[in-house]
C-alpha cells in the first residue's frame, strides 16, 4: 500500500470520522444508479454511447400557456418574438407543463409561452404517495429505503413538480422507450417563462432515463433538492436556462452521459449551482459531459461533482461563491469512484469568498425553515473551504490549464488526497469498489499555463496562495503557470522544478502527504452544516485542526480569510 508509514494514524482518524458521519453530509440519498449502456454484470460499457441532443425545429408541437400569456406577449419588445408567440396562441391546449409531458410522444416539442408555471396539480400530490408504497429499494449507501425508479414512473408528482420518465420498467433494460428526445423550451426570453416550485418538491424538473432530453430558454426556481435533475439519462442538453433559489442544487446530472450545459446561469444554491456528479467513466479517453459559456455565482459552491469523471468545463465563470469549483471522492454510493479525468480550461475563477458560515448566518439557517427563508439568503448544505478557487479533494488525472484564477483569499487551487475509507472502501474485500489501496488518490493531476492572481484587466489581484498541496501522490505536476508580472506563482510546498519533483510529468513514485496539512481532513470534510452545531474549531491539535491556507496564515475552513495584500 502506498504511504504505509503514515497511513495508520491518518486512517484511524478517518475511520472515526466515517463512523460519526451523518448521511446528509454525503449528499441526498438516491437509489443505486448505473451509467447508461453500462452492464453491471460484466462491468462493461455497451455501444452505442448516444449523443448530445442537437438543435431542431421539427417534431409535433404541444403548446402550453397561461390565461395571461397573451397580455405578456403584447409586452415583448422584439416584434419577431411577438409575432411568433401570437402565432402559437391558438395552438395552446395545456395550462400546465406536466399535462403536456403526459401527452407527449418521443421526438415531440413542448413549447411554453410567457407566464408563471407553478404546476398546481403536482403540488397537491402527497410525498410519500401511498399508491406506490411498495416501490422502494435500499439506497445506494445502504442507509435506508428510497423510492425506486418504478416509484417515480407510477407516482411522478410525489417528489417532482415535473417528471419525464422514459423507461418502461417492465422491460428491465434501463433504456428510454417512451418520451425520448423531448424538447421543452420557452418561446420568448428566458425571463418571460418562469417555472416556480413551491419549495416542497425535491425536484422542479426530473428527467429520469429520459434519453435525449433538451431543456432550454426559461427560468426555474425553488426546489427542495434540484431545480433540474438528469438521472441515468443518455443524452441531455440544458441551454439558456437561469436557475435560482434551490435549497441544494441548481443543475444536477448523475450517472448520465453525453450531456451539455450551455449558457446556463446558476445562483443562490445551498450546495452548488452546477453539479456534474458521477460523470461518465472514460478513463481520460473521452469527455462525456461538457459545460461551457456558463455563469455560476453566489452559491455555496459554483460547481461541484462527487465522482465528477469525464467532464470538460471551458469558457465559464465561477465567481462570488464560497468555493468556485470542487470535485471529490468523499461520498459512498456514487458510481465511478475514485474521481478522475475532468478537464477545466479557459475558465475565469475569481472572488470566491462568499461568507455563509458566520454566526448570524448560522443562526438564521438553523432557526428558519426552508419554506420561510428569503430567496437571497443562502443556507449551505455542504462543507467547503471558503475562499478557494478550485479544490480537488481526492481525484486523479484531472487537468486545469489556461484558466485565469484570482482574488480567492484562501487559495487559488488546492489538491489533497482522500483515504478510500472515507467513501466506504477498505481492505476487507467487502468495500464499495473492493479497493484495498487507501491512497488511491490523488495522482497524475496537471496544472499548466494558468494565470494566477491577475484579473481580466491585467491588474494584480492575488489569491491567498496560488497553489496548495498536501504533497501526496505520484504524477502531480505544475508547469507554465504565471503570477503577476510573469512572476512564479505562490505555493505552500517545495516547487522544485529543477529536480523534477513537481514539474511535469511529476514524481514517478508515490509521495507521502505532509501530516501537518492532511490532519485537517476528517473534522472539516465530514462536518454537516445542515444538521450539526458549530463548525469544527480551528485550534484542534489531534488531528491538527480545521485549518488551511498560506503557510503561517492558515484559517478555519469556514472562516473568510483576510484579503491578501
Amino acid at each position: 500500500m502506498r504511504g504505509s508509514s503514515w497511513a495508520g494514524r491518518l486512517l484511524a482518524a478517518a475511520v472515526l470520522g466515517v463512523l460519526a458521519l451523518p448521511a446528509s453530509a454525503m449528499g441526498h440519498a438516491e437509489r443505486p444508479s448505473y451509467y447508461p449502456n453500462f452492464d453491471p454484470v460484466t462491468k462493461q460499457f455497451l455501444a452505442p454511447f448516444g449523443r448530445v441532443p442537437t438543435d431542431r425545429s421539427n417534431g409535433a408541437r404541444l403548446v402550453v400557456c397561461k390565461s395571461d400569456s397573451e397580455q405578456r406577449i403584447n409586452k415583448l419588445p422584439d416584434p419577431a418574438m411577438r409575432a411568433y408567440n401570437t402565432s402559437l396562441w391558438s395552438l395552446c391546449r395545456f395550462r400546465h407543463i406536466q399535462q403536456a409531458v403526459d401527452a407527449a410522444k418521443t421526438g415531440e416539442r413542448i413549447l411554453i409561452m410567457p407566464g408563471v408555471y407553478r404546476e398546481q396539480p403536482s403540488t397537491h400530490v402527497p410525498n410519500p404517495d401511498t399508491r406506490c408504497a411498495d416501490m422502494y429499494v435500499a439506497d445506494a449507501r445502504g442507509g435506508g429505503q428510497v423510492p425506486a425508479y418504478e416509484y417515480h414512473y407510477n407516482c411522478p408528482q410525489s417528489q417532482n413538480l415535473i417528471a419525464i420518465t422514459g423507461d418502461d420498467p417492465d422491460d428491465a433494460d434501463r433504456r428510454c422507450d417512451q418520451k425520448c428526445n423531448l424538447l421543452i423550451e420557452g418561446t420568448a426570453r428566458r425571463r418571460d417563462v418562469l417555472i416556480s416550485g413551491a419549495r416542497d418538491k425535491l425536484n422542479v424538473i426530473r428527467a429520469d432515463r429520459a434519453d435525449g432530453i433538451y431543456l432550454r430558454n426559461f427560468t426555474i426556481e425553488f426546489s427542495d433538492f434540484n431545480n433540474i435533475y438528469a438521472l441515468e439519462t443518455n443524452g441531455f442538453r440544458f441551454e439558456d436556462i437561469e436557475s435560482r433559489y434551490s435549497r441544494e442544487y441548481g443543475f444536477l446530472s448523475f450517472a448520465s452521459d453525453q450531456g451539455l450545459y450551455n449558457r446556463v446561469t446558476a445562483y443562490r444554491s445551498g450546495d452548488s449551482g452546477i453539479y456534474p456528479g458521477s460523470g461518465p467513466e472514460g478513463h481520460c479517453k473521452r469527455y462525456g459531459i461538457e459545460i461551457k459559456n456558463s455563469d455560476s455565482h453566489h452559491n455555496n459552491l459554483g460547481y461541484s461533482g462527487t465522482a465528477g469523471n469525464g467532464v470538460w468545463a471551458h469558457d465559464n465563470k465561477f465567481h462570488h461563491n464560497g468555493t468556485g469549483l470542487v470535485t471529490d471522492s468523499f461520498a459512498s454510493g456514487h458510481p465511478g469512484m475514485p474521481q478522475d479525468c475532468a478537464k477545466w480550461e479557459n475558465n475565469e475563477i475569481y472572488s470566491n469568498n462568499y461568507d455563509l458560515f458566520n454566526d448570524e448566518q448560522d443562526a438564521y439557517c438553523k432557526n428558519t425553515p426552508w419554506p420561510k427563508r428569503k430567496p437571497n439568503r443562502v443556507c449551505p448544505t455542504f462543507q467547503n473551504p471558503v475562499g478557494t478557487g478550485i479544490l480537488i479533494a481526492g481525484g486523479n488525472a484531472n487537468i486545469a490549464r489556461h484558466n485565469r484564477i484570482y482574488d480567492n483569499w484562501r487559495q487559488g487551487v488546492a489538491l489533497f488526497f482522500v483515504p478510500a475509507e472515507l467513501r466506504g472502501d477498505d481492505s476487507t474485500g467487502q468495500s464499495e469498489n473492493n479497493d484495498t489501496d487507501q491512497a488511491d488518490t490523488s495522482h497524475d493531476n496537471k496544472f499548466a499555463n494558468n494565470v494566477m492572481g491577475v484579473n481580466r484587466k491585467g491588474q494584480r489581484d492575488p489569491n491567498g496562495v496560488d497553489f496548495w498541496w498536501d504533497e501526496q501522490g505520484s504524477g502531480n505536476c505544475w508547469q507554465g503557470n504565471v503570477g503577476p508580472g510573469g512572476a512564479a506563482p505562490t505555493n505552500n510546498f517545495p516547487l522544485q522544478e529543477s529536480t523534477g519533483v513537481t514539474d511535469c510529468p511529476g514524481s514517478p513514485v508515490p509521495l507521502s502527504p505532509n501530516p501537518a496539512k492532511s490532519g485537517f481532513l476528517v473534522p472539516c470534510a465530514t462536518w454537516d452544516p445542515s444538521t450539526e452545531g458549530e463548525p469544527p474549531p480551528a485550534d484542534l491539535t489531534d488531528p491538527p485542526g480545521c485549518r488551511m491556507g498560506p503557510l503561517g496564515q492558515e484559517t478555519s475552513w469556514f472562516e473568510v480569510p483576510p484579503e491578501p495584500q
